[in-house]
């Protein structure tokens, strides 16, 4: 096993400066990902974080626009790996969609823990503070969204540097360049993740796939066939549900999208 961080290690003091890693030991959980720099031949996983106990989803409501199927990956990785999720809509202060709106209502109709924040006029910090304490947790989701300037609002004294949104494409800048655990002032760790365009499950079978969509719970074990994928299937309960309007078709999208592999 590659070492991560958030591994927990024996270390032996070789001096009063330095020391030697013995025994990576073994970790509670961790949030996997398909490694990006994966090929045809090759498919690889990197870890995000090992030994945390909550996720902190963040996408902005606007400047970059929100990819509700990339949060939808997301979810489907936390649920995977027993993981709390809780979604940060920052950049409240900015005009946005009914369609934010309507994503946020249907997330938290679902059981998620929905959060709106803004920087710049400090709604929701105290709230994701207070979520935060006494707890390892994992700051991530698409580039330019501000986690790290979250960040910095909840701690100042982590002085991450915070990129802009390029006025050329739209999308956001790489800041941060990787996980890096810091303490929390009120007790617990946060990580902050570089920021990511692309996001594929590592290693989660269809049929657990369509387990981690919460709402495809009642329905599985309904459909006519024991063996079904949920896609195009005959007798399909999943189908139905969303013929009737039951389960989000959006939703139901993000759920084919992430069984074919794919990665947006």
């Amino acid at each position: 096993m590659r070492l991560s961080v958030g591994d927990y290690v024996k270390l032996r003091r070789l001096d009063a400066k330095t020391g030697m890693i013995e025994e990576i030991l073994p970790r509670q959980n961790a949030l996997l990902r398909k490694d990006p720099g994966s090929t045809d031949k090759k498919v690889r996983q990197q870890t995000m974080l090992a030994n945390l106990d909550q996720v902190v989803l963040v996408f902005a409501v606007a400047h970059p626009e929100p990819h509700f199927g990339m949060l939808d990956r997301y979810l489907t990785i936390c649920e995977s790996a027993e993981l709390q999720p809780i979604i940060c809509l920052n950049k409240v202060d900015l005009p946005h969609t009914s369609e934010v709106e309507q994503a946020a209502e249907l997330y938290s109709q679902l059981g998620y823990k929905a959060l709106w924040t803004s920087t710049y006029t400090h709604q929701g910090i105290d709230d994701l503070h207070s979520l935060l304490k006494e707890y390892t947790t994992l700051f991530t989701g698409p580039s330019g969204v501000g986690k790290s300037s979250l960040v910095n609002a909840i701690e100042p004294e982590m002085a991450i540097r915070t990129g802009l949104i390029s006025d050329a494409t739209g999308k956001g800048k790489h800041t941060t360049t990787g996980s890096q655990l810091y303490p929390l002032s009120g007790g617990g760790w946060l990580a902050d993740s570089a920021g990511i365009r692309a996001l594929a499950a590592w290693n989660i079978p269809p049929e657990e796939v369509a387990y981690d969509f919460v709402e495809f719970r009642p329905y599985l074990g309904e459909c006519l066939y024991s063996d079904c994928q949920h896609i195009d299937e005959e007798g399909c309960a999943i189908l139905q549900a969303v013929e009737d309007g039951v389960i989000n078709k959006r939703r139901y999208t993000s759920y084919v999208r992430i069984v074919r592999g794919e990665e947006r």
